[in-house]
């Protein structure tokens, strides 16, 4: 066959391939349709052109005006074809179809282009000749200058796009009009006529580069897959041919068909039917490594980086790991990422080999877009700032609310440029990305003051134990002071107390009614000041370990009636009812300290006094099984809610107490209830304020510890212990 018949043809066959692969791609897209009736006319203007050095020559002419009418329906579809890739159409599609569609059929019939063939296989053409050159170059032209125009405003892949297509089809136009129509025309040299058709493997090129290399139609997974099924059958038929004939030509010489060659045929094809997936695999992997080399599964590497991303709560090794498994599952040569906090770089983390200069803040700040290709972006500043960084995308990471840093990154190791699937994948990476970084600067914060923190508790826990050893030590200098003052008070005050009784007693003479008024003032405050030392006299043993409970049988209704006849004088003074509800008469004796619960008794009583207004105080003694109780019940001023937790505490008075009582010393109650609890007891209170309260004991008859009496100290160590 003629060489340039072949080469032709070749030509012709990719142009079909390329015209069915996009079509196939989105059948209904317009552009897609041009697209492919464009392929199609120049693979059939080349196949015309080829058969034209094969064929007869009374077959030539037929040629030669179907080369004609395919060559006016190439500039009609490569026009209509760049006005709807470009967008920039000035009048309507059907106009054009209908002029060229004209122009082809009538470029069919014989005398109006061409009349006949020469000797030489050349043709004689007529004045028609040069409207159809007219309009091949009008459309051509027009469509070239479509794309031109389109060049000027686009910007980054379609622009890079548009400059291999551009490119392609100039060539391919230009030496198909001079040798096909130029030369042919006004020279009559058709020795060259083949070369143009052969030219427009340059616009095959730039059309497969685009495709493979910068996402022209969406046809990589397409035209990857094609090829390898292209190849896997041509590699099976090959197999299976070869197995047949050399199996044939050593079992069968004679050359004749007989049952064991149809049966050799039979093991061949089932071998082969095994081997096709194997063969398929192994084409696939070789066509990915030309259309794929950087291929990955975008849900495998988002779930992988989620991985990272949930497992890591230390920022540094979430910006190490994270980067690190982007690039390496994306194949990018280096990448960074830059941390800001408050409009300062806050961490650098990189990948890969270090530019040779880092960006630095303000660069930074040019880039402020959600996502920047470089080589989408027309040339300016921010071009200009990614290229002297080698920077080939830039991902600002920030969430709705807060700004969090950038993520850069370089080339891609395949040399491809970044394709639609590595954009959706970053976009969603980044939003990713700023909540982790910010979780973990949130982390980072809180440890921070966590840390903080602690050093503080624990310099204050150092200087609260430092205080409350001088407290301590405070409190025992105060208790020593306390017990030693009570001691030297009460010597002159059993004096005093003395000779005021001698004089109310008349000892020292008959007394006028207002001497022994006064005397009898001065008798009442020497006793409470005697009760008052006697109290702290009790809280200091307390303190010492020295406050012991001696117990013996004790008749109760007794010793409470002798403390409620004391008091009925304090009571009469302010006109209220003091009144004992007695038990009945066989009340058993009760083994507790006669002293210190008469002092308990008694305090009760005159506190209920004190604080009580208007009304009664009722004293009320019951037996309730082996539980002895006492309460005293008054009508008086009762005790505030939010202090009645605070009552029975060291030195602790009410608000309202205050007022009634200003000299009181906020012990009676404190000493009363730990009389009671070191006699096995439990001190009942109960109040409400304005209407009065309720303050007593309960006391077994028997205490557990008889004949071991229990000192502050036999009880704080009791409750150590448990």
């Amino acid at each position: 066959m003629d060489y340039r018949a072949l080469l032709l043809f070749l030509v012709t066959a990719a142009n079909l391939f390329l015209g069915l692969a996009v079509y196939f791609r989105n059948p209904r897209n317009r552009q897609y349709i041009y697209y492919f009736a464009f392929a199609s006319s120049i693979a059939l203007w080349t196949l015309t052109n080829g058969l034209y050095q094969i064929f007869p020559p009374r077959l030539l002419l037929s040629m030669a005006l179907l080369s004609y009418a395919s060559a006016i329906l190439m500039a009609t579809f490569f026009l209509l074809f760049n006005r709807e890739f470009t967008k920039i159409k000035l009048g309507p599609d059907w106009l054009i179809l209908l002029v060229g569609g004209l122009m082809a059929l009538v470029a069919l019939k014989p005398g109006v282009l061409a009349s006949s063939i020469a000797a030489d296989r050349s043709i004689v053409t007529t004045p028609g000749i040069a409207v159809m050159a007219i309009l091949l170059v009008g459309f051509l032209s027009w469509g070239l200058l479509l794309l031109v125009a389109s060049l000027r405003r686009a910007r980054g892949l379609v622009r890079t796009q548009l400059q291999f297509m551009l490119a392609g089809m100039t060539t391919a136009a230009l030496m198909g009009v001079l040798f096909n129509l130029a030369l042919p025309v006004m020279g009559h040299i058709y020795t060259y006529v083949y070369l143009g058709p052969d030219f427009t493997t340059f616009y095959v090129a730039a059309i497969a580069y685009s495709v493979i290399r910068q996402r022209l139609f969406n046809l990589r997974v397409a035209i990857a897959r094609t090829i390898a099924y292209l190849l896997v059958l041509t590699a099976m038929a090959g197999m299976y041919i070869a197995a047949i004939l050399s199996i044939t030509s050593y079992f069968l010489p004679s050359g004749r068909i007989s049952g064991s060659q149809n049966l050799i045929s039979t093991v061949v094809a089932i071998v082969l039917v095994f081997t096709f997936q194997p063969l398929r695999r192994f084409f696939e992997r070789v066509t990915d490594s030309v259309f794929y080399r950087d291929r990955y599964d975008s849900q495998v590497v988002l779930n992988e980086f989620s991985k990272v991303l949930v497992s890591e709560l230390d920022l540094d090794r979430i910006l190490r790991r994270s980067l690190s498994q982007l690039c390496r599952d994306v194949h990018i040569q280096f990448g960074q990422l830059v941390i800001f906090n408050q409009d300062r770089v806050y961490r650098v983390e990189h990948f890969g080999p270090l530019p040779k200069r880092l960006m630095v803040a303000p660069e930074l700040r040019r880039l402020d877009e959600s996502l920047l290709v470089a080589d989408e972006l027309e040339a300016g500043e921010r071009k200009t700032i990614m290229d002297e960084h080698a920077v080939r995308v830039s991902v600002r990471l920030a969430t709705r609310d807060e700004f969090v840093g950038y993520l850069l990154l370089g080339d891609k190791l395949s040399g491809d440029i970044y394709s639609n699937q590595d954009i959706e994948l970053l976009e969603i990476i980044g939003k990713e990305l700023a909540v982790a970084i910010l979780n973990a600067k949130a982390y980072a914060e809180i440890e921070a003051f966590n840390r903080t923190l602690q050093e503080r508790v624990d310099h204050a826990t150092n200087r609260l134990r430092v205080a409350n050893r001088h407290l301590k030590e405070l409190d025992k200098a105060k208790d020593e002071f306390i017990s030693m003052a009570s001691h030297q008070l009460r010597t002159p005050l059993t004096t005093i107390k003395g000779y005021l009784s001698m004089m109310l007693e008349g000892d020292a003479g008959r007394l006028t009614a207002a001497q022994k008024q006064f005397a009898g003032y001065a008798f009442s405050s020497s006793e409470r000041m005697v009760n008052l030392i006697s109290d702290l006299l009790n809280v200091s043993r307390l303190s010492a370990g020295r406050f012991l409970i001696q117990t013996k049988p004790t008749d109760m209704v007794a010793m409470v009636a002798d403390e409620v006849r004391q008091l009925q004088s304090h009571a009469a003074a302010k006109h209220i009812s003091l009144i004992f509800e007695q038990p009945p008469a066989d009340f058993p004796l009760v083994e507790i300290d006669e002293n210190k619960t008469r002092q308990v008794i008694m305090n009760f009583i005159d506190n209920a006094i004190y604080y009580t207004q208007t009304g009664s105080v009722r004293v009320r003694l019951t037996l309730a099984g082996p539980i002895v109780r006492l309460e005293v019940i008054d009508t008086g001023i009762g005790v505030p809610a939010a202090e009645k937790r605070h009552l029975f505490t060291k030195f602790y008075r009410a608000e309202n107490a205050q007022v009634v009582r200003p000299d009181g010393t906020g012990l009676g109650l404190y000493l009363a209830k730990r009389v009671v609890e070191d006699q096995d007891g439990t001190i009942l209170f109960s109040s409400t304020e304005g209407k009065g309260s309720v303050f007593g004991f309960e006391l077994p008859i028997k205490p557990r510890h008889k004949s071991a009496p229990k000192s502050a100290n036999d009880k704080q160590k009791e409750n150590q212990h448990g």
